[in-house]
């Protein structure tokens, strides 16, 4: 049965709304590249150029009263000249919804593009008993939806590698403009993520073995007149013909030019140093339980639907589409993986894998017609245990029970990419602990206070193997009870006593978790993980008139003999 068009028109004009009141709102600040992307705009719109000026800088600090965080420039002459550093595909397709309906428009291009792809979707799958709960689900019970919302290129990336797919698989006599424009599309994208071109593998592959030659060379010609074109508007806006050149470029969180008086260029080049493909390889059976049930990025968690798809792959009939495309999602996948093994997230600030959102949408396509709606169970309901409490509680949702039963992405630890989580040094060993638990920003220099009432999953990184990791715990509430559990021992810490609240040696017996995940460039290294947890904490403001400390102060973890 076809959908009916009322219920697709109201949820439509909610969301449509939903973006228009949310992108109206003046924020503290920006997320992921929402910064570049709009000013991008903006400054195309207003200056008709890709300089970043004094004009851009005031016209984001009247949108984010935190400024500009997350502003991706470069520059070729030490600063003097800076030019965003993101492809100007998404900043062009959003010029006309800026141009008539200024911020806002570019939260309803994002929405219009999400709705496109789920309405197409109940277009693709109609013939299925369950088409409209599983396309409800795909879309909006994943963490693709709260991407809508950000006004940034993912949805458009999405867009962009769904609809050249939805034109090969199910559109009948494609014409040789149909084809020109999947073409269009899919080289706009690449532009942005070049390995996104490998999803347009299949469609060549596939036309070339049903000899259609002339749908080949159109569909080439577009991504060729994409990729050409969008390089040449590139080169003339910025002087580089890619948005990744320049001799130096780096993203500005807290100090920006023209604002800070420091030369914020300093020491900064275009080139990184990788990690090398050895070690991609090396680490892709770890990486790829990451990216299946990571607690960060995994396909269970953030992208359910996903992992429902390729399950129905592979226990459903096949053929050589399926084969195709399938094959294509590994191989990216795997080159993500190994390209960037300490750093598959993608960006900070996201919900799962950024990577594997930008092909979320090609999922779709592998399963045949869905007839037994009943194993639509399994995926709900991974949703409803992970998904949605990401959706609801992020960015503190990694500290909830069902996110603390997945594994914790250990190889996004080297260059610093775990979420949430910063490096400090104490003892001999280097600590990683989460931000939100540890109050670090302080710099005791005897310890760290933990949060009161949290519990924290800490891996210490050392250098030489450790037995065992021994400090001094305090706290200052009587009901609160510290626990230490590394899995090869548990404490229990009672601060029943005035004299247990003052200082207690703890001695935790430890076992190497892993080893040798390149967080010292050159050396070994074992990883220990432990979980601490405090029941209880105490406000100093609340009980002490003359303190003005509103932290929830746990315990105090003392490594060198003395206390807070």
């Amino acid at each position: 049965m076809r959908p009916r068009p009322l219920p697709l028109v109201c949820l439509a004009l909610l969301l449509l709304a939903l973006a228009w009141g949310l992108a109206g709102r003046r924020g503290p600040l920006p997320a992921g590249d929402e910064a570049t992307s709009v000013l991008m705009v903006q400054s195309l719109w207003h200056d008709h150029d890709l300089t970043y000026r004094q004009a851009d800088l005031d016209r984001a600090e009247a949108l984010w009263a935190g400024g500009p965080a997350g502003l991706t420039l470069f520059t070729n002459d030490g600063g003097k000249t800076p030019r965003y550093g993101q492809p100007i595909a998404y900043p062009l397709a959003a010029l006309p919804f800026y141009a008539v309906f200024g911020v806002r428009g570019i939260a309803l291009l994002n929405i219009a593009l999400f709705l496109a792809m789920a309405i197409a979707a109940l277009w693709l799958l109609a013939e299925g008993a369950g088409a409209p709960l599983l396309v409800a689900g795909f879309f909006f019970a994943s963490a693709a939806f709260a991407y809508a919302f950000r006004l940034e290129p993912d949805i458009f990336l999405m867009a962009c590698v769904f609809f050249p797919l939805l034109a090969w698989r199910r559109l009948e006599r494609q014409s040789l403009a149909l084809f020109t424009g999947a073409g269009i599309l899919l080289g706009a994208a690449v532009t942005a993520s070049p390995l996104l071109g490998l999803l347009g593998l299949p469609i060549l592959i596939d036309l070339a073995m049903r000899r259609r030659w002339r749908g080949l060379a159109a569909f080439v010609a577009g991504i060729l007149l994409a990729v050409g074109l969008l390089a040449l508007i590139q080169r003339v806006g910025t002087g580089e013909w890619s948005a990744f050149g320049g001799a130096q470029r780096r993203t500005f969180d807290t100090e920006f030019p023209l604002e800070s008086p420091r030369d914020l260029w300093q020491g900064y080049r275009a080139q990184e140093v990788s990690p090398g493909i050895a070690t991609g390889l090396r680490l892709l059976p770890r990486n790829l339980l990451y990216l299946l049930a990571g607690r960060f990025t995994g396909l269970l968690p953030y992208l359910p639907f996903a992992l429902f798809a390729l399950i129905l792959y592979l226990f459903g009939r096949k053929d050589r589409p399926r084969n195709l495309l399938t094959a294509a999602l590994l191989l990216y996948a795997g080159l993500v993986l190994i390209l960037n093994p300490h750093d598959f997230a993608g960006a900070p600030g996201f919900l799962g894998s950024r990577s594997l959102a930008l092909v979320y949408p090609a999922f779709l396509f592998l399963p045949r017609r869905l007839d037994a709606r009943r194993s639509l169970v399994f995926p709900y309901l991974a949703a409803g245990l992970w998904t949605a409490v990401a959706l609801l509680q992020a960015p503190l949702h990694t500290a909830t029970s069902t996110f603390q039963r997945l594994p914790l992405e250990l190889t996004l630890i080297p260059g610093d990419h775990l979420p949430g989580y910063t490096a400090q040094t104490w003892g001999d060993a280097v600590w990683i602990v989460p931000r939100d638990a540890f109050f670090v920003e302080e710099r005791h220099p005897h310890g760290v206070w933990v949060r009161g009432g949290t519990r924290s999953e800490v891996i210490v990184v050392s250098p030489k193997p450790l037995s065992r990791l021994a400090f001094t715990v305090y706290s200052l509430s009587a009901a609160n009870v510290l626990t230490l559990d590394s899995g090869a021992d548990r404490l229990i810490v009672r601060f029943d006593t005035e004299g247990k609240r003052e200082g207690t040696p703890v001695d935790l017996a430890l076992s190497p978790a892993a080893r040798d995940l390149g967080f010292f460039p050159a050396g070994r290294e074992l990883y220990y993980r432990f979980t601490l947890e405090t029941t209880a904490g105490l406000v100093p403001a609340r009980v002490d008139p003359k303190s003005h400390d509103p932290r929830d102060l746990g315990v105090f973890l003392g490594f060198t003999g003395e206390g807070p």
